[in-house]
């Protein structure tokens, strides 16, 4: 059985964020199919005791988990975290860079090594993939970019306020310059979406599969009947979410709010900022982390999403198509995904788009119905099981290097 390490650049438990979900996901497939070993960054809000209980589940020992406390001020850090911003890394990626970081891997890979598969999650871990290729020459070395990171920044920027442009700039030319440093040496990228994949190949990585995010099925039933609420669902400590969010509340909202009297705004998701709790009154609720999102979706007309920044595709699109609850967005909102407008989504930019979007969905039900059930069937082959059934078979197949030996498939590696 081929043996895989995962870096991860947090406990994913709890998995209230797209990326956790995403992360869990594919660590659930890795587990299933693989030895796998897990190396990930704990941080004050972790579950680490949950997560390892869920990997026991899964068959993979606490002894092959490997937690690393990492602090977000840490004074014996100072000079390295110093000289690491010196030499570029992205401000917000020093704390990534740290020695103390590089020290544990080191130790992981020099004690449980030799791997055959070592799978970076997200750019911020894939900055310790020359450390992985020194170590262990042999590995097949996959970074997992959630996200096109520098599209993200060169969406926002100009979207912020004029002070904070330069800073967004400047750091947008970091983790480009970054980014394109990781992808082409990793002999694996992995991409949420055509559209992301064709932008990593242009930021020069050589390799690029496609392994889409996912929805849970099970999780959100189809509903019988349509709901009345208008419905955000996303982690509100995430800038682009917070900025949708802002503009739904004060230029959407007051347009539809006498159209849908029967229903309320809700904002859903975890660490909502001061700017978002501020919209809160009784016709708009703002409820933070919850359980699930799946009751807040069964009573929604319909989800809108005025994103206007972003990269990878959002899993709150999947999870509005499968549980049948009609999605007004943006175009770049629905990135990635394989939808018509009309057919399984309206499609809306401005203000007056969204509303006149709503209205048209409050006042024919069998426009309501017919989307519902085509974003459904889409949602559908978003499977996670399929998805992870794909990694699994992608991994298998890696080529893997013992030695002076290549060894270009699972049945001949073992």
């Amino acid at each position: 059985m081929r043996r895989v390490l995962a870096i991860l650049p947090y406990v994913p438990l709890p998995s209230d964020t797209g990326g956790t979900l995403r992360t869990l996901e594919l660590v659930r497939a890795l587990a299933s199919r693989f030895e796998l070993e897990v190396f990930a960054v704990h941080r004050t809000g972790n579950d680490a005791e949950g997560f390892k209980r869920w990997l026991g589940g899964l068959g993979v020992p606490a002894s092959r988990l490997h937690l690393v406390d990492l602090p977000r001020v840490a004074l014996g850090e100072t000079l390295n975290s110093s000289r690491a911003f010196l030499r570029g890394t992205p401000l917000t990626y020093v704390r990534f860079a740290r020695q103390g970081l590089s020290d544990a891997l080191r130790k992981v890979l020099t004690e449980r090594g030799p791997f055959d598969i070592i799978h970076f999650d997200h750019l911020h871990m894939a900055q310790l993939l020359p450390l992985a290729r020194q170590l262990n020459p042999g590995a097949h070395l996959v970074i997992d970019e959630h996200n096109v990171e520098s599209q993200v920044l060169a969406r926002m920027a100009p979207l912020s306020a004029p002070l904070l442009r330069p800073f967004l700039n400047w750091q947008f030319q970091r983790v480009e310059r970054l980014e394109r440093e990781c992808v082409s040496q990793a002999d694996t990228v992995l991409a949420c979406s055509d559209v992301d994949a064709q932008q990593l190949r242009a930021l020069g990585a050589k390799h690029v599969q496609v392994v889409p995010n996912g929805v849970k099925l099970p999780d959100f039933a189809p509903r019988e009947a349509m709901g009345d609420d208008l419905v955000f669902v996303g982690s509100m400590d995430w800038w682009p979410n917070e900025d949708a969010v802002l503009r739904l509340a004060r230029e959407v909202w007051p347009l539809v709010s006498s159209d849908l009297s029967a229903g309320k705004l809700l904002v859903v998701g975890r660490s909502p900022p001061a700017s978002v709790r501020a919209l809160e009154n009784e016709r708009l609720v703002v409820t933070g982390s919850v359980p699930s999102v799946a009751p807040y979706l069964a009573r929604a007309l319909a989800t809108a999403i005025p994103l206007r920044a972003g990269s990878g595709t959002r899993l709150k699109v999947l999870e509005a198509a499968a549980a049948g609850v009609p999605v007004v967005a943006t175009r770049l909102a629905v990135e990635g995904l394989p939808v018509v407008e009309g057919q399984h989504v309206l499609l809306a930019e401005s203000p007056q788009e969204f509303a006149a979007a709503l209205r048209r969905l409050r006042q024919d039900p069998d426009l309501c119905s017919r989307l519902a059930q085509n974003a459904r069937r889409m949602a559908e082959s978003f499977a996670w099981d399929g998805i992870g059934a794909g990694l699994g078979e992608l991994y298998l197949n890696a080529p893997v290097v013992r030695g002076n030996e290549n060894k270009p498939s699972g049945s001949e590696a073992n």
